[in-house]
């Protein structure tokens, strides 16, 4: 027979006596189908092989189908959960100490991944909070009251079992259960009077332990009771006091299957899905709305359990479910006897059908099988193959501990590609004893096993122990079976259908068996099949290597419009000087191929972006290298000059000099093996007539400018300064200038400069060359500088200048990956401002402005363009004055706005999703706006030569005043201070 798993008991008069003899101990309330735990531990210490088992807690699965009666008694099977092997609260699976522990270690409700209420989820989904508004700081004082009961409850558990009435140890383990209660009523007492009216101790902690025949000031009391009883107690305990709360309800299976209810609320919860149950009906109110399609036993709450794992709503009480949002059409095949038969089963397959679900969840089946002959029979049904075709279906294992080593005849039978087999987990992910596993069955075909027709090319796993679920009379209750572990499966097709709703259920399968973790031996095995349900990863892409891009392409004149694969390698933007003013909002969509069909993801381009996705460790190494830099400038005492350039004089004194100049390079130059550690250059220059020439390798927007007051490395990077940061983009490599003079105070400057960057490093072991970064080709780029300065008298010098940038593969230091390339680059023209004053007191100030306008003809084969240009400005105002404190010390002050763009927008297209119905492609078409927070910082430099040279001193800080800290020099604040000395 099939129904809900029961004991050995074999009809209802001994199931009459059974209950008869242990109502008063298992305080049933409704029926013997109650999945109440309490009941569960008051049977535990029982040595009784006759009694009932999925009755009481984990429901269908049942014995020998009598072919000449046809009636499915539910309460049949091997499946005692109070006993035996699959005791929940003794041995290996104890909740109470140990790796599972639901207080500590590693499925601790109230840190980690699992938390309702924060942590990240994966970039194609987004980051939702779960419950809109403020979260009660109620919740906090709950987590770290369970984190200090949980090992209280540990010692005192381990006392109590060790007790000796005649010592005296009762008393002190009343005191410590009086503490337990003390520290409870502390957290939850406002709340249980809130809700209930009553007191604590009278509403709550009087019910609980007179359910356990507990009294604290009883000796024998306390010595009668069991492991098992002391457990569930305990239990019970933590499941009632959550229940004030306030909050949803986090359980262990939640991390075990890598589901978060906000990656539910993410993508959809299961929005527009049906779901089918044939299973005992409940309220309709008591999960959410249901079509119930035949009621029979309204009290009996096996389908409201299940229910909640699939779909409870996440409304800040009690259970939530894996898709939240699913819709419900039940079907109860169980007569008032709580029996059924095949025939019942085939009418409620197809009662369901008539609501079209798009999964039907079957927690029912024989003892003995993993899956039966008989569903074969049901499922080749003309009616029910025709019904179901496009209906995942999926069916518990049973709970009777069995390999199956049976084949099925399955010639006929539609169902394979939609059929799913679930067994259980412990919360240690280890099979559970009670679990039916899918052995070496098969399902044959006129005799042979064909690929993907084993019973474990069907079959995954999921927990299926001591879960949280609905009671079916408005509380929680723990439920242990297959039956349960069914639903969280169900819920996670729910929510990948939910999302991709025009996949066939076959897809649907395949990317939950795919996606599963690997248990037991290595690939599909007899034990866990394709292994253990992950809910993220079935969320995600399989395969990061299967990505592609989908373009429209025209085959053919006349012919419809279709779609081509672009492989995508890697996916990234390296983000420039380029910032985004929704990079949350701004998407990149990419597509899996599934069987015949794809799978959309929208990924932010916020995640493609290097400095967003590594925020932590660009801000620590920026920071890092500040502060290097601060210290390196001190070798030139007051004089604020990073080059620290030594001059050799290379021709004899006359009209023409040759000199040599060889100076530090700036630390974040691009580093290579063909590259010199410094950098170098000659001058040429003709004294009469003030003609000069230079050529050299190294920093040419330093060398270029010709304002004295801008000699730091970083006063011309385009991200730390803001000197005519447009000619910083092409520095670092070869570059020359020539200078002439125009008059007495007035010179012209021409000039010319290069960069390359491979984005390599420099292995520090082996010395090799390793790419910083996959996918990113060689940034080049040329500058082209005409600058006129004049000098209006001796204390003013202004200048204007004129600098033509070319990128040969970016957009204003911005590079792409792949179909994110930026190759074929853009153009840039810049007009820079600058001036320079001496000012009383010994300040010296130094002034520079630009503002450009960017190009791009268009990049090649990429999905971007810069239909407009973008308009950009920088400036620096610096004012140093020396003398301050001595006549040999000097102060440096800076106001910096590095290469910020202030209007312009790339514009992405691409293929999207456009109805989501029907999977139908479309356009996508967005303007990624540029500009973003206007990044503004403050510096100040102070340095004093001390003992004639000899040592010096300084002091250095530097603070954002504006902007985003995720890609900029230094996030909020740096400052420091060094002391050295020559001996």
């Amino acid at each position: 027979m099939i129904g809900p798993e029961r004991g050995n008991l074999q009809n209802g008069v001994d199931m009459k006596n059974f209950l008869l003899r242990t109502s008063a101990t298992l305080l049933l309330t409704t029926s013997v189908g109650s999945l109440l735990i309490p009941a569960a531990f008051a049977l535990g210490d029982r040595d009784d092989t006759t009694a009932s088992t999925e009755s009481e807690f984990i429901l269908p699965y049942s014995g020998d189908i009598d072919p000449f009666h046809g009636d499915i008694d539910p309460f049949h099977g091997d499946i005692n959960p109070f006993h035996g092997d699959i005791n929940p609260f003794y041995g290996d699976i104890s909740p109470f100490w140990g790796d599972i522990s639901p207080f500590w270690g590693d499925i601790d409700p109230f840190n980690g991944d699992i938390s309702a209420f924060w942590g990240d989820i994966d970039p194609f989904h987004g980051d939702i909070d779960p419950f809109h508004g403020d979260i009660d700081p109620f919740y906090g004082n709950i987590g770290a009251f369970w984190g200090e009961v949980g090992p209280l409850w540990g010692d005192i558990n381990a006392f109590w079992g060790d007790i000796d009435p005649f010592t005296g140890d009762a008393a002190t383990l009343a005191a410590q259960l009086e503490a337990l209660f003390g520290q409870a009523e502390a957290v939850f007492g406002a709340a249980v009077e809130a809700q209930t009216g009553q007191s604590f101790r009278r509403d709550f902690l009087q019910a609980i332990l007179a359910r356990y025949g507990i009294d604290p000031t009883d000796p024998d009391s306390l010595e009668r009771v069991s492991a098992q009883q002391r457990s569930a107690f305990f239990l019970a305990f933590y499941d009632g006091l959550m229940n004030f709360s306030g909050t949803d309800r986090v359980d262990h299976w939640m991390a075990a299957v890598n589901w978060s209810p906000a990656l539910s609320q993410a993508t959809g919860g299961g929005d527009g899905v049906m779901v089918g149950l044939l299973d005992f009906s409940f309220q309709q109110d008591e999960v959410l709305g249901v079509r119930s399609l035949a009621v029979r036993n309204p009290v009996f709450n096996h389908g409201a359990a299940v229910a909640s794992l699939i779909g409870a709503a996440h409304d800040g009480q009690g259970i939530m479910g894996v898709a939240p949002n699913a819709d419900f059409s039940t079907y109860d095949p169980f007569d008032e006897t709580m029996s059924t038969n095949w025939d019942e089963v085939r009418t409620g397959l197809l009662s369901l059908a008539e609501s079209n679900p798009d999964i039907i969840n079957l927690s029912l089946g024989i003892p003995g099988w993993t899956l039966h002959q008989e569903w074969g029979r049901v499922f080749s049904d003309r009616e029910v193959a025709h019904a179901t075709r496009d209906t995942l279906l999926v069916v518990a294992a049973g709970n009777d501990g069995q390999a199956q080593t049976t084949d099925l005849d399955w010639t006929g039978v539609r169902t394979v590609e939609n059929l799913l087999i679930v067994g259980s987990v412990d919360p240690n992910g280890e099979i559970s004893s009670f679990s039916n596993r899918p052995g070496t069955a098969c399902l044959t075909v006129r005799g042979r096993c064909e690929s993907g027709y084993r019973l474990m090319d069907r079959f995954l796993v999921a927990p299926g122990e001591l879960l949280l679920a609905s009671d079916g009379e408005g509380d929680v209750t723990r439920v242990t079976g297959t039956s349960f572990s069914a639903p969280l499966v169900t819920g996670a097709a729910a929510l990948v259908l939910g999302r991709w709703s025009w996949l066939e259920a076959e897809n649907v399968a395949d990317l939950l068996l795919f996606s599963a973790e690997d248990l037991g031996a290595p690939g599909v095995d007899e034990v866990y099949g394709w292994g253990l349900l992950d809910i993220d990863a079935a969320m995600s892409p399989l395969d990061m290597s299967d990505l592609v891009h989908l373009e429209r392409s025209h085959r053919g004149r006349g012919r419809s419009r279709q779609y081509r694969e672009r492989s995508i390698d890697v996916l990234s933007l390296a983000s420039g000087r380029l910032s985004f003013r929704s990079p949350d909002d701004n998407t990149v969509t990419v597509f899996e191929p599934i069987g015949d069909t794809y799978r959309d993801f929208e990924i932010p381009v916020a995640d493609l972006m290097f400095d967003d996705s590594s925020r932590d460790r660009n801000a620590r190494a920026n920071a890092e290298t500040y502060l290097r830099e601060r210290t390196w400038w001190l070798v030139n005492g007051r004089r604020f000059n990073d080059a620290g350039e030594t001059v050799q004089q290379l021709s004899p004194d006359g009209r023409f000099q040759i000199t040599s100049i060889a100076a530090a390079s700036d630390p974040r130059a691009p580093v290579t093996t063909s590259a010199l550690p410094y950098q170098i250059s000659l001058s040429f220059r003709d004294t009469e007539t003030g003609r000069e020439m230079r050529i050299g390798s190294g920093e040419g927007a330093m060398a270029l400018n010709g304002q004295d007051g801008f000699a730091l490395f970083s006063d011309h990077r385009p991200g730390t300064g803001g000197v005519n940061p447009v000619l910083g983009f092409a520095s670092g490599g070869a570059y020359a200038m020539s200078t002439v003079s125009l008059g007495s105070r007035t010179r012209l400057a021409l000039g010319v400069t290069t960069s390359q960057d491979e984005h390599v490093f420099i292995n520090p072991f082996s010395g090799e060359e390793q790419a910083l970064v996959e996918g990113i080709s060689s940034y080049q780029a040329t500058a082209i500088l005409a600058s006129v300065s004049h000098e209006v008298h001796r204390d003013l010098t202004l200048q204007l200048s004129y600098t033509a940038l070319q990128e040969a593969t970016g957009l204003l230091g911005a590079q792409g990956s792949d179909a994110l390339g930026l190759e074929g680059g853009a153009t840039t023209d810049a007009l820079t401002v600058g001036a320079e004053a001496r000012l009383p007191l010994a300040v010296t100030l130094s002034s520079s402005a630009t503002l450009a306008r960017t190009r791009a003809a268009g990049f090649d084969d990429s999905l971007l363009s810069l239909p407009d240009g973008t308009v950009s400005s920088a400036f620096q105002l610096t004012a140093r004055r020396d003398g301050v404190l001595g006549a040999r010390d000097a102060i440096r002050f800076s106001l910096i706005q590095p290469l910020h763009v202030e209007s312009g927008a790339l514009q992405y297209s691409s293929t999207m999703v456009v109805d989501r119905t029907t999977g139908e492609l479309g356009t996508d078409l967005q303007l990624w706006e540029l500009g973003g927070q206007r990044p503004l910082y403050a510096e100040l430099l102070y340095a004093m030569p001390l003992f004639d040279g000899r040592a010096d001193m300084s002091l250095f800080t530097r603070a954002e005043l504006a902007g985003e800290t995720s890609a900029q020099d230094v996030a909020g604040m740096a400052t420091g201070a060094r002391f050295r000395l020559e001996f």
